[in-house]
């Protein structure tokens, strides 16, 4: 499943996003993966509205589960792997 706003995909759309809000916003280390998570989230939620689908229970799920796999995936496995087991300070 892929999720597009018009012709522009979601990662692509979250990698600008995340770039200027990092640039001119001072986050910690440790919470730019909790940001990430949440805009990808919120991205896939919003293609529902955006695609005229249903708020069914499945596409939700979907949509919210695409949004956090995106999210996850542009902060890398390996930065939320690392604030679990060994935090930036």
């Amino acid at each position: 499943m892929e999720v597009e706003f018009g012709q522009y995909a979601v990662p692509v759309i979250l990698t600008v996003i995340l770039g200027i809000i990092y640039k001119f916003i001072p986050f910690g280390d440790k919470y730019k993966a909790l940001i990430a998570v949440i805009i990808g989230i919120g991205l896939g939620v919003l293609a529902i509205p955006y695609k005229g689908m249903p708020w069914t229970v499945v596409s939700l799920v979907d949509h919210v589960i695409y949004g956090l796999m995106v999210g996850a995936s542009a902060v890398g496995l390996y930065e939320l792997s690392r604030t679990v087991t060994k935090p930036r300070e």
